[in-house]
């Protein structure tokens, strides 16, 4: 029973054969001819005995792993560059200077090889494989020609570059076309390059002129517009928050090892919540051991990435000061945090709108304008947990990234609380729902009591437990259902036993 319990928990994932291991390669080949691999391509296997919609998942989330065994060297660029990888309808565009001209198909998964240079300065090299993905200004180039499966076309990119200047403003474009200009003869794209200046051209001369067609080029020549809406809730919120009666819990855990392991299990919640979930102790493995998973590197980094943020300063206890510099310091955390991931842009502001179910949040064109104005209302609330808060719902409801908004809000508001010396806030698995519900509470109706009381209450659970001693943390966690997924079936204890309020 024990190994039978233990085969239906085991990964299921595809197998790659490795060239210098001719032993494996051999094994791997005789598997499959008799029939427990399903053989997708030379050195890629997958298991015989589960479903091609499986195998189809499977692939879709190796897809890089595999672009480097049938293509090694290829860059991920045209469109794939900038719709973070795979396009619709299961498209992959990939460059070579020797593979091209071919589709290479797998299940869920089609590989459109163009001719084209490998690495270019300013692109990407994805470290855990042979593989690299293009820079904005390759990819822009790439895309200026007639619209096709691989390729935006210019009218897609003429609102591109809108959205780019709308989050990231004239210097942004500038570099993109100066960065254009050294690549284009190397492309053998002089006149995708001249398309290119028009367009930028005509952009920030038309925005001097507050001419702009578009809603979003209406949008640009206001200068920095601001979210009304969001900014009165942010200032309802404050006005909440300069009333409100909050503790001040000191830091527990302000130095060695207690600081440690606490930036440890803050990273591990703040990450896993977000979809990024390991075994506690496999996720101590990354951290405190540097033991990066190999077939999951995105996400052992991604733990690390949280983690160092939180674990160093300035990030750990020096909130930017408001104004326009509040969110260029933002971008460049979000950038440290996420810099293994360039299919979701880090460091870069979104250039579409996102949404979480029917909440819509703040345009791209007003993300600038609407840090600046609300991020100075911080400094009318009292500092320590008050401002925190303020802080951490300011970013979750502005969503100004494509990915790790949640991440981002909850650093920024455990900085402004290890900058006065109070404890940190850790909000566990378990509790993450009536989180998130409280939040929606005051997105959607104005009504900032439950978050408030949600983040005072949490401030408190965070405080009850030893951080010195990791196993025992652990223990005790473990003890509360912090870990815990199901707010039915569980509920979240204080570390003596008793129940959360």
């Amino acid at each position: 029973m024990e190994n039978i319990a233990k085969k239906r928990h085991e990964i299921v994932d595809l197998i790659f054969a490795s060239t210098s291991d001719k032993s494996l390669a051999r094994q791997l080949q005789r598997k499959a001819t008799e029939g427990e691999l399903r053989r997708l391509a030379p050195g890629i296997y997958a298991p015989a005995n589960i479903s091609q919609e499986e195998v189809a998942s499977l692939v879709r989330r190796n897809w890089q792993k595999i672009a480097a065994k049938v293509a090694p060297k290829a860059v991920v660029s045209h469109k794939s560059a900038i719709k973070s990888g795979i396009q619709e309808e299961g498209i992959i565009t990939l460059s070579h200077p020797t593979i091209y001209n071919k589709q290479i198909r797998f299940p869920g998964l089609n590989f459109v090889m163009i001719k084209g240079p490998s690495f270019l300065q300013g692109d990407i090299r994805l470290p855990e494989h042979a593989l690299f993905w293009a820079s904005r200004p390759r990819a822009i180039l790439e895309n200026l020609g007639k619209k096709s499966i691989s390729r935006m076309g210019r009218n897609e990119i003429e609102d591109s570059l809108i959205d780019i200047l709308n989050a990231s403003g004239e210097v942004k474009l500038n570099e993109i076309r100066d960065a254009a200009k050294l690549l284009a003869p190397l492309m053998g794209m002089e006149k995708e390059l001249a398309t290119l200046q028009m367009l930028i051209g005509a952009l920030l001369g038309t925005h001097a002129r507050g001419k702009l067609k578009t809603k979003q080029g209406q949008l640009v020549a206001l200068g920095k517009p601001v979210d009304k809406s969001q900014q009165e809730r942010m200032e309802i919120l404050a006005a909440y928050l300069r009333a409100a009666s909050l503790p001040a819990i000191k830091d527990i855990a302000p130095s060695g090892m207690a600081k440690a392991h606490s930036a440890f299990i803050e990273s591990y919640f703040s990450n896993y919540v977000e979809g990024t979930k390991f075994d506690i102790h496999e996720a101590e493995e990354i951290v405190l051991k540097d033991k990066i998973i190999p077939s999951r590197p995105k996400d052992s980094h991604d733990v690390l990435g949280v983690f160092h943020l939180a674990l160093n300063s300035p990030t750990r206890n020096s909130p930017p000061p408001p104004g326009e510099e509040f969110l260029n310091s933002l971008k460049q955390w979000h950038e440290q945090m996420l810099r293994r991931r360039p299919e979701v842009n880090p460091g870069e502001l979104k250039s579409q709108v996102n949404y979480a179910g029917t909440t819509k949040f703040v345009e791209p064109a007003m993300v600038r304008g609407t840090f600046e104005v609300c991020s100075g209302i911080a400094l009318s609330i009292p500092e320590g947990l008050a401002r925190a808060i303020f802080y951490g719902f300011l970013i979750s409801d502005i969503h100004p990234f494509e990915d790790g908004n949640g991440r981002i809000s909850r650093l920024m508001m455990n900085a402004e609380l290890s900058r006065v010396g109070l404890c940190r806030v850790i909000i566990p698995t378990l509790f993450h729902l009536q989180y998130i519900d409280c939040a929606k509470q005051l997105t959607r109706h104005n009504d900032p009591a439950g978050y408030v009381k949600t983040i005072a209450l949490m401030a408190q659970w965070t405080a009850q437990f030893n951080y010195a001693d990791l196993p025992k943390l652990i223990l005790d966690l473990t003890k509360t259902n912090a870990f815990e997924e199901s707010p039915i079936r569980f509920k979240l204890l204080n570390a003596d036993g008793s129940g959360i309020a």
